[in-house]
C-alpha cells in the first residue's frame, strides 16, 4: 500500500513528500508597494506541472498556466481559462477557445496548444507509442528483464491519469485554431473538473516523455499564459513571480508575487506580525487570538475540504503475525456504539482550540453541493452507547470495568496517530478517555508518519496491518471523487486505511463517475455517504478549518474575512487579481480599478443543457485543497495509489 506522498516506491509511491523544513528567509529591505508577499511553511516540490503534487506547487501552477475551463466564485464552471464556451453532444465536448491569447514570451496561444496538451498527456500513457516523444518506444524492458511489462514508461502527471481513467478521455480533435473537441468513453461531467494546465506547444512539443517526467523545467524561467510567471527560486527561502505583460485578462494592481518559506507556523505568524509578509497561509490555532488582536491584521477561518477521522481496521481475513487485536472492530454494531460515545465538541476544543466543525459524513460541507448529513444520524449519548454495546454482546462479565469481545477477551484497542502535529495526540487522548467511560480499553500510541503508514500496510502491500484503529486526516477537494475512493475495495493495499470492502459501495462509486448530470451524481453520492455512515468504518470527528491571516495596511480588495473566504490556495487567480492599493494610500485614487477574474468582454459559457455547474470551495486545514485542480489530483491520487500530502491526500 502506498501512503501518499508520504512513503512508497517508484511512481505508485511518490515518496515522503512533507512540508519542506526550511529556515526563515532573510528580511527584505524596502518592498515595492505592488509586491505581494506570501508566507507559507510549504515550499514547492516542482514548477513542472507533471511533477507538482503539493498545494504550494499547485498555487504556482495556477499563477503561471491557464486551464481549459475554470471555476468561478459562484461555484460554477466558468470561462476563466482558454475556453469561452463549451457544450456536450453525447460523449463529445466541444470547446470554443478564447481569441487574442499569448504566451508570456509573446507567442500566440490558441486551440493548437489545448489540443497538444491533451494529446501529449493521453499519448504518454500509451505503452504502444513510438515517436518523437519516445523514439525507442514507451514500454521498454526494465534493466535485467527480457520483456516489457505492458505499461507506459513515463505516464505524465496526475492529470493524464484522471483524464484517461476517471474521465475516460479517448480522443482529441483540433477542429480549427479556436475549436477543440474531446471525446470520452461514456457521458461524464468529470472532464470539466479536470483542470489541466495548458502547456505551450512551441516549448513542450520537442520534450520527450522521459524528460517531461523527470528533469525538464525544474528551474525558472517558465513560459505560461497566466497572470504571473516565476523568474527566480531560491531553494529553502523564496520564489519570485512577476506580472506577465501578455496576460489576456485585466492588468492586476500587483506587479510581483513573492513566496517566502518558513520552517514552522510560529515563524510564519511572527513574520506577519512584524510586517515582513502580507499573507500567512496555515497559521496555528494557538496563534489566532494574538494575531486577531494585532493592528492591521485579519484572521480568516475558512471552510476546508478536509477532515480528521478514526479508521477501524476492517481487514476481512486473518493475518499471520498481525491484523486487529479483536474482531470487534469488524463489527458495525461495535463501531456505531463507539460513535455514540464520542463528544465531538470536546475533541474539537482539545485538539484545535475550537477551530474546526464537528463532522458527520465523509464529504465536508465545503464540498457543496455534494455534502449531505446522514439520513439516520447518531448523537453523543453515553447511556445509548453502553446500551448498544451490551446488546451487541460486548459486556463486562467480570465487572472489572473493561468490556470483553465476543471471544471473551478484554478489549484494549491500539489507537495509532501521527506525531507530526500535536492536535492528533490531543484528539487521541480525548477519544481514549471517552471510550474508556463506556468500558472500552484504549491504548493511544504516536508514530512518525512514515512509520505509521507502514504499520497500516496490508498483506497486499507487504505488511501485516497490525493495528485496531488509526486517527489521522485526509484533505479532499471540491470534487468528491477522491474522498469517496478511500473506502472502495480497490484501495485496499493502496490508499485505504480501513481496508473496508462493500460491493454495493463499489458499484455506486463507479456509477457516480459515469453520471451524465450533476443532479444524478449528487443523488448517487448521497446514497454512498449514507451507506458508509451506517456501516461506520470511519468515524469522522471534525472538518478541519483553513486558518490564514493577512495584513490590511498594504493592499485592499481582500475578501470579507467574516465570510471565511480565503483569497489564495483555492481555485484560480481571482484573489490575486482583486487586490488594489490600500484605501488610505494617497495614490489609491490613481491606481487601476480592481480587475475581474473574467474580463467584461469575455463571452460567457454556453447555456446549453449540457453545460454543467461544478462545485468550488476554499482550501483545507493544513494543506489548503486547491480547488478543482485538486479535483484532478484528488481523483488521480486515488487512481495511482498515491497517498498524499498533496492537494488531495493525507494531512501530515
Amino acid at each position: 500500500m502506498t501512503r501518499g506522498l508520504r512513503g512508497a516506491a517508484a511512481l505508485v509511491a511518490v515518496g515522503a513528500i512533507v512540508a519542506i523544513c526550511i529556515g526563515a528567509p532573510p528580511v527584505a529591505g524596502a518592498d515595492d508597494e505592488r509586491t505581494l508577499r506570501i508566507g507559507t511553511t510549504q515550499e514547492f516540490d516542482s514548477i513542472n506541472p507533471n511533477l507538482a503534487f503539493i498545494p504550494s506547487s499547485a498555487e504556482a501552477s495556477d499563477l503561471q498556466y491557464d486551464v481549459l475551463v475554470g471555476v468561478g466564485t459562484d461555484g460554477a464552471y466558468a470561462p476563466t481559462g482558454f475556453a469561452t464556451s463549451w457544450s456536450r453532444d453525447g460523449t463529445s465536448w466541444t470547446f470554443t477557445i478564447r481569441d487574442g491569447m499569448r504566451w508570456s514570451d509573446g507567442e500566440v496561444a490558441d486551440a493548437n496548444d489545448v489540443a497538444f496538451t491533451f494529446r501529449y498527456l493521453l499519448t504518454s500513457r500509451d505503452p504502444r507509442y513510438i515517436g518523437p516523444w519516445a523514439p525507442s518506444g514507451n514500454d521498454l524492458p526494465l534493466a535485467g528483464a527480457t520483456h516489457a511489462d505492458g505499461r507506459a514508461d513515463h505516464p505524465l502527471s496526475l492529470y493524464g491519469d484522471v483524464l484517461t481513467r476517471a474521465a475516460g478521455l479517448r480522443s482529441v480533435q483540433l477542429v480549427d485554431p479556436h475549436t477543440v473537441t474531446l471525446t470520452t468513453a461514456n457521458p461524464t461531467i468529470l472532464l470539466l473538473g479536470a483542470l489541466v494546465p495548458i502547456l505551450p506547444e512551441h516549448i513542450w512539443s520537442s520534450v520527450p516523455f522521459a524528460a517531461a517526467a523527470t528533469d525538464f523545467q525544474r528551474e525558472p524561467p517558465v513560459v505560461g499564459s497566466g497572470p504571473f510567471q516565476i523568474v527566480d527560486w531560491q531553494l529553502g527561502t523564496s520564489a519570485r513571480f512577476v506580472r506577465n505583460p501578455f496576460y489576456w485578462g485585466s492588468r492586476p494592481f500587483v506587479d510581483e508575487v513573492d513566496f517566502r518559506f518558513y520552517r514552522d507556523p510560529a515563524s510564519l505568524a511572527s513574520a506577519l506580525a512584524r510586517g515582513e509578509i502580507d499573507y500567512a497561509r496555515g497559521i496555528a490555532p494557538s496563534d489566532v487570538d494574538g494575531l486577531q488582536a494585532a493592528p492591521d491584521i485579519e484572521v480568516v477561518q475558512g471552510a476546508a475540504s478536509g477532515f480528521t477521522h478514526i479508521a477501524f481496521n476492517t481487514y476481512a481475513q486473518p493475518i499471520d503475525g498481525g491484523g486487529a487485536s479483536t474482531a470487534a472492530v469488524r463489527d458495525p454494531r461495535f463501531r456505531e456504539a463507539l460513535d455514540e460515545a464520542i463528544d465531538r465538541e470536546a475533541i474539537v476544543d482539545a485538539a484545535v482550540d475550537g477551530h474546526a466543525t464537528s463532522a458527520t459524513t465523509l464529504i465536508p460541507p465545503a464540498s457543496e453541493p455534494f455534502h449531505s448529513d446522514p439520513t439516520h444520524p447518531r448523537t453523543f449519548d453515553v447511556a445509548e452507547a453502553e446500551k448498544q454495546l451490551t446488546a451487541a454482546g460486548y459486556v463486562d462479565s467480570d465487572e472489572d470495568g473493561a468490556r470483553e469481545d465476543l471471544d471473551g477477551k478484554p478489549i484494549d484497542l491500539r489507537l495509532y496517530y501521527p506525531t507530526s502535529d500535536p492536535r492528533y495526540l490531543a484528539a487521541a487522548l480525548a477519544v481514549a478517555d471517552q471510550w474508556k467511560r463506556v468500558g472500552i480499553g484504549v491504548t493511544p500510541k504516536g508514530l512518525e508518519p512514515d512509520t505509521l503508514a507502514e504499520q497500516l500496510y496490508t498483506p497486499e502491500a507487504g505488511g501485516t496491518a497490525e493495528y485496531d484503529a488509526v486517527l489521522w486526516s485526509w484533505s479532499g477537494s471540491p470534487d468528491p471523487d477522491f474522498l469517496l475512493s478511500l473506502l472502495t475495495t480497490d484501495q485496499i493495499g493502496k490508499l485505504s486505511d480501513s481496508s473496508y470492502s462493500n460491493a454495493a459501495y463499489d458499484r455506486l462509486f463507479e456509477a457516480q463517475r459515469r453520471a451524465p448530470t450533476l443532479e444524478e451524481r449528487q443523488g448517487i453520492v448521497r446514497r454512498m455517504l449514507d451507506l458508509v455512515y451506517d456501516d461506520a468504518p470511519y468515524l469522522v470527528l471534525f472538518y478541519d478549518d483553513e486558518l490564514d491571516a493577512h495584513r490590511t495596511d498594504r493592499f485592499s480588495g481582500w475578501p470579507d474575512a467574516t465570510k471565511g473566504t480565503t483569497p489564495f490556495f483555492t481555485t484560480g487567480v481571482g484573489g490575486y487579481l482583486g487586490l488594489t492599493a490600500p484605501a488610505a494610500s494617497p495614490s489609491a485614487a490613481a491606481s487601476p480599478a480592481a480587475p475581474s477574474a473574467t474580463p467584461a468582454a469575455s463571452p460567457t459559457a454556453s447555456t446549453s443543457p449540457a453545460t454543467v455547474a461544478g462545485p468550488f470551495v476554499p482550501s483545507d486545514g493544513t494543506l489548503a485543497l486547491v480547488g478543482s485542480l485538486i479535483a484532478v489530483i484528488a481523483v488521480i491520487l486515488a487512481l495511482i495509489g498515491v497517498r498524499a500530502r498533496s492537494r488531495n491526500g493525507r494531512v501530515p
